[in-house]
């Protein structure tokens, strides 16, 4: 048996620009997933979803059918193949928000190979666990993606992730981060959002090669920053960063407005996270991360305030 707390995860900097194949530094935080099950004596798999209010059953061989809801862990099944040596069952469970920009796609994904890697002991270092769920998730399903959220939630910590030809995610040093997540509740159109900035810069869009330009140097001293705990520089960078998800038409009214309460109650700085069209926004607020959270739920948020997720195996 297997039971797994699998967190989301935040951008600090960088959303969308693993598109384009740049570094990124995301977060993993501690608003989990629950996953736990255990092998089966058969070839069935049978997977049971609590938050999305479903069941789905198959056997390890059938010809894939990624029209389920489950469909990143019947992708990821294929994808390990022999290494699946018999049928299992899990149940997903969890604090996560669904389709918020926190990544609950990919803590599926990666959560459910790190429970069949522990369930079969297959023995799969970080690295090759998120890249099996980049690839169920982006190969298999279609979905356009980078390799971000994989990479964060199956490292954990803090992570700068270079996200081009040879991925890998590096820990930085940080034991704290003094964050509030906010929901806009609004629904998200993340796909849309992807396809047409994909489009955009696949026809050379000036005005959102200028902004990934420009979140790309944010990617680099952010970084720089958030090692030497210069807060104030952080809040700006993060502060700079989402003028350029203004800039390529990503934001939305309402993650605009939470973004102005948390600097009013003290944040640095503030930026919406993933793909944009809704979902969620973090803003960096020393010392003020209640007020923060207040402001945040006042202006019609719903807040979380959040600390890092670091594996226990991890040093």
């Amino acid at each position: 048996m297997v039971a797994l707390d699998v967190p989301g995860r935040i951008c600090l900097f960088g959303d969308k620009v693993d598109l384009a194949g740049k570094p990124v530094i995301a977060a993993a935080i501690n608003i989990f997933l629950h996953i736990e099950g255990g092998p089966r004596s058969d070839r069935l798999v049978v997977l049971h979803s609590y938050d999305l209010n479903c069941t789905e059953k198959f056997a390890l061989g059938d010809a894939p059918d990624y029209s389920g809801a489950m469909k990143y862990v019947r992708a990821a099944t294929r994808l390990l193949g022999s290494l699946i040596p018999s049928g299992y069952e899990l149940t997903y469970r969890g604090d996560l928000p669904i389709g918020a920009g926190l990544s609950s796609s990919a803590a599926i994904s990666v959560g459910s190979i790190l429970a069949l890697s522990r369930m079969f002991d297959l023995g799969l270092s970080a690295d090759e666990t998120a890249e099996y769920a980049y690839r169920a998730e982006h190969d298999e399903c279609g979905i356009s993606c980078g390799r971000m959220d994989q990479y964060s939630i199956a490292h954990g910590g803090v992570t700068f992730i270079t996200t081009g030809e040879n991925p890998h995610a590096e820990r930085l040093p940080i034991e704290q981060l003094p964050v509030v997540v906010g929901d806009s509740n609004e629904p998200r159109e993340a796909k849309a959002v992807l396809s047409r900035i994909r489009g955009e810069l696949e026809a050379g869009d000036p005005r959102t090669l200028a902004a990934f330009d420009i979140v790309h140097q944010c990617v680099l001293e952010g970084r720089e920053a958030l090692v030497q705990g210069d807060g104030r520089r952080i809040g700006e960078l993060m502060s700079r960063h989402q003028a350029q998800e203004r800039q390529m038409a990503c934001s939305t009214p309402k993650i605009e407005a939470l973004c102005r309460a948390a600097i009013r109650a003290g944040a640095y700085g503030a930026k919406q996270m993933g793909a944009g069209g809704g979902g969620c926004m973090v803003a960096y607020c020393p010392h003020r991360q209640r007020e923060v959270a207040e402001a945040i739920r006042e202006a019609g948020g719903i807040p979380y305030i959040c600390d890092i997720f670091a594996w226990p195996d991890c040093g």
